[in-house]
């Protein structure tokens, strides 16, 4: 049964063949992993994890976040990152939760499923209501984030990238 996995060094091998797949599908940039696309080092990148989801030795512009992997089969089948609070950056884009699937295991449900475990976290830590984002042409992330109670607020037009967010929530509005 896949669930919600904090990270550590036994899922090394894990992510590597999760990266891989990702990079080969063209992607470069991985939502919702805690940056761990950028790293060479995974036992670097698992140092910072923690001190991230710690809310210590933050990078400039970073507010405290915790990233999971979902895991089924022995497969990391997405990545998931719950951001404590919000700066005007997450407020605009990003938001609490950003997240991202493996190519290979889209369009099965398993986003959804995800998110609604790590919903469940964010109420668990106070973290509630909860804004979630999407590009605007990401119509499968859209529908995930309405079905998993995501209620639309709005549209923000980012002009330095030139991509429109969409903007919901979850729970009571701030």
């Amino acid at each position: 049964m896949a669930k919600l996995v904090y990270p550590d060094i036994s899922h090394m091998m894990l992510m590597d063949k999760y990266l891989q797949e990702t990079f080969d599908y063209g992607e470069l940039f991985i939502n919702g992993d805690g940056g761990c696309h950028t790293y060479q080092d995974y036992t670097q990148w698992l140092k910072k994890e923690k001190q991230n989801h710690l809310g210590i030795n933050l990078d400039e512009g970073y507010v405290p976040g915790t990233t999971y992997f979902y895991i089924d089969n022995d497969q990391i089948i997405g990545t998931i990152n719950i951001r404590h609070c919000l700066n005007d950056f997450l407020l605009k884009k990003g938001g609490h939760i950003g997240y991202s699937v493996l190519p290979s295991q889209r369009q099965k449900g398993y986003a959804a499923a995800m998110l609604k475990d790590a919903i469940e976290i964010c109420k668990q830590w106070d973290i509630y209501p909860i804004l979630i984002t999407c590009n605007k042409e990401n119509i499968a992330s859209k529908k995930t984030i309405e079905k998993c109670g995501g209620k639309f607020e709005n549209e923000y037009f980012n002009e330095e990238t030139k991509e429109t967010i969409l903007r919901f929530w979850i729970g009571e509005e701030k």
